[in-house]
C-alpha cells in the first residue's frame, strides 16, 4: 500500500515539535535550536508519515542517549562533588581558625616571635615583636632580619644563614643565649634569643623567640652597684672605727709638738737675749753645728704638713661613709645635697687632680633634697668621672670641671659641666643605652650614663640630659624634684 505524502508544512512541524522537546528536555537553548533549523531549512524534504516518526524517533535516541547516562549517573556525581567541596571548605574553615587560634596564641606572648626564610628574609612577626622593636608587621614583613640587628651583628648574620644553609650545621640553634637587639629609634638593648629551625613544603624556615631583658640588665647593674656601695659602706665603717681613734691621737699629738715647737722657738729667742755677749759666739756655732734654725724653721712645717695629712684621711674616711651611705630598706631619705657632691668629688679626686680643677658654684637656696641617697650619689660619681675623662681624652692641658647647683620653679638643678672633647652628634641619642660605651676595653663598661637615667628619671620622676659641642665640653643636666612622690 502507497502511503500519499503527507503536506510539506506537517512534515516541518513534526520535526520542529521534536527538536524543541529534546532541546528542552537536555539543556540545550531555545536560540540555538532556531540556528540549527535556519542552516538547514533549504534542505527539508516531503516524508511519509512513517518516515517522519522513524526520523523523530531516531533523532530522540541519538540526543537524548548522553542525557539518559548523565540523567542516571547525575545525581551521584552531584553527591560526590559536593561531599568533595564541603569536606575542601572544611580542611580551609579549619585551617583557617587554626592559624587564627596559632596567630592568636603567638600575639599573647609578651615576647618577640619571628619567622624568617633561608636566606634572612622575615616572614612573620607577633604584636611582641612589634612592641619590643618599635616595627608595625607592615614595615618589617619582606625585609632582612639584620635590619633588627647593631650593625656589628648584622654584618656576619648573612654569614651565618649561608653557611647553616650549606652544612646544616648550626653551634646555637636550640640554644638560649644572650644577644644584643636594635629597636626602630637605634636603642640598643640586650635580649635572650632561641632559634629553631623547621621546614615546611620542602622549604628551610628559621623561627625565633626573643625577651627583652635590657630592664633586667638594669636591675642587675644597679643591684650590683647596692651591693658594691653597701660593702663599701661597711668597710668605710670598719676603717673608720679602726683609724679615727690612732688619726687622732696623731692629731692631738701633732697639734702638741706644733705647741711645743713654738715654745722651744721662743726659749731659744729668749736664751739668746739673754745670754752674754762672750757666749753668744759660742751658742751660735753650737746652733750652725747642729743645724738647729733649719729645724725649728722647717720642723712647724712639717707638723702642719702632717696636720694637713690627718685631715686628709679624717676627710675622705668620712666622704667614703657619707657616699656609701645606704638604708638597709632602700628607701628615700632626706641628705643635703652639696655635702653628697663634695663627697664624691673626694671620692673620685685621683680621676681628676692631675688634668683638671674643679670649681663649685652652690646656690645658697639649696639645701636638703629628698631622694634615693646611695643611687644619686652614684650617678654623681659616674658624671664626674666621666667629665675627667673627656678631659683626659681632649689633652689640651689642665682642663675644668665646674658644679652648679640651682633651685627651679618646682625642682633643683645640678649641673655637671667640664670642657673635654665633647659628644659626637652622631652618638649623642645613644649615649644613655644599656651598654652603649666609646671607651677602650677595661676601662668603661657601658652602663654608667643609662644606670644614671634609670635612677634619674625611673626612680626620682626627675629629667637627665646633656648639651654637648665636640671639642668643647659638655654640661649634664639633673633635674630633681624638691620631695619625691608617694609611693603606693
Amino acid at each position: 500500500m502507497v502511503h500519499t505524502l503527507l503536506p510539506k508544512h506537517r512534515i516541518k512541524r513534526n520535526f520542529i515539535t521534536s527538536l524543541f522537546i529534546i532541546a528542552a528536555v537536555i539543556g540545550i537553548s531555545e536560540m540555538l535550536v532556531m540556528l540549527l533549523l535556519e542552516a538547514l531549512q533549504q534542505r527539508f524534504v516531503v516524508l511519509t508519515p512513517t518516515q517522519s516518526t522513524f526520523l523523530d524517533v531516531m533523532l530522540l535516541a541519538c540526543l537524548s542517549t548522553p542525557f539518559l547516562w548523565r540523567l542516571a549517573l547525575r545525581p551521584l556525581v552531584d553527591q560526590v562533588m559536593r561531599e568533595q567541596m564541603e569536606a575542601t571548605e572544611q580542611a580551609k574553615r579549619l585551617a583557617t581558625l587554626r592559624t587564627l587560634q596559632f596567630n592568636a596564641t603567638l600575639d599573647a606572648f609578651t615576647c618577640a616571635t619571628i619567622t624568617i626564610d633561608k636566606v634572612g628574609i622575615v616572614q612573620s612577626i607577633n604584636k611582641g615583636a612589634e612592641q619590643i622593636f618599635g616595627y608595625s608587621s607592615a614595615e618589617i614583613i619582606g625585609k632582612n632580619i639584620s635590619c633588627l640587628m647593631p650593625e656589628a651583628v648584622a654584618i656576619q648574620h648573612d654569614g651565618y644563614l649561608r653557611h647553616y644553609a650549606e652544612t646544616k650545621k648550626g653551634n646555637v640553634l636550640g640554644a638560649r643565649r644572650e644577644v644584643e637587639g636594635q629597636r626602630k629609634n637605634g636603642e640598643v638593648f640586650a635580649a635572650m634569643l632561641r632559634v629553631n629551625p623547621m621546614e615546611i613544603d620542602g622549604e628551610l624556615f628559621l623561627f625565633g623567640v626573643l625577651d627583652d631583658i635590657s630592664a633586667t640588665k638594669i636591675m642587675q647593674a644597679q643591684l650590683v652597684q647596692a651591693q658594691k656601695l653597701e660593702a663599701i659602706g661597711q668597710l668605710a665603717a670598719g676603717v673608720a672605727h679602726e683609724i679615727n681613734t690612732p688619726i687622732q691621737f696623731i692629731g692631738d699629738n701633732l697639734s702638741a709638738l706644733n705647741e711645743n715647737f713654738a715654745d722651744i722657738i721662743a726659749y731659744q729667742q729668749a736664751l739668746l737675749a739673754l745670754t752674754d755677749e762672750e757666749l753668744k759666739p759660742r751658742l751660735e756655732a753650737l746652733a750652725d753645728k747642729f743645724d738647729l734654725d733649719f729645724m725649728l724653721e722647717d720642723s712647724p712645717k712639717a707638723i702642719k704638713q702632717a696636720q694637713e695629712g690627718v685631715e686628709r684621711v679624717a676627710e675622705i674616711v668620712k666622704a667614703m661613709k657619707s657616699f656609701s651611705h645606704v638604708e638597709q630598706n632602700q628607701s628615700k631619705q632626706s641628705i643635703n645635697l652639696h655635702q653628697a657632691l663634695n663627697s664624691a668629688l673626694t671620692i673620685s679626686r685621683t680621676s681628676y687632680k692631675y688634668i683638671a680643677e674643679v670649681e663649685t658654684d652652690f646656690s645658697p637656696e639649696v639645701c636638703n633634697i629628698e631622694c634615693y641617697a646611695g643611687e644619686l650619689n652614684q650617678v654623681f660619681l659616674n658624671l664626674i668621672i666621666n667629665a675627667a675623662h673627656a678631659i683626659e681624652e681632649n689633652q689640651d692641658g689642665i682642663g675644668r670641671i665646674k658644679i652648679v647647683t640651682q633651685k627651679l620653679d618646682d625642682s633643683i638643678e645640678i649641673l655637671i659641666q667640664d670642657n673635654g672633647a665633647g659628644i659626637p652628634l652622631a652618638i649623642q641619642e645613644k649615649v644613655f643605652n644599656l651598654f652603649f660605651t666609646t671607651k677602650e676595653v677595661g676601662k668603661g663598661t657601658g652602663q654608667g650614663l643609662s644606670l644614671a637615667y634609670s635612677v634619674i628619671v625611673d626612680k626620682h620622676g626627675g629629667k637627665l640630659f646633656f648639651e654637648s659641642s665636640p671639642g668643647l665640653g659638655t654640661t649634664f643636666h639633673i633635674q630633681l624634684p624638691h620631695r619625691l612622690a608617694v609611693e603606693a
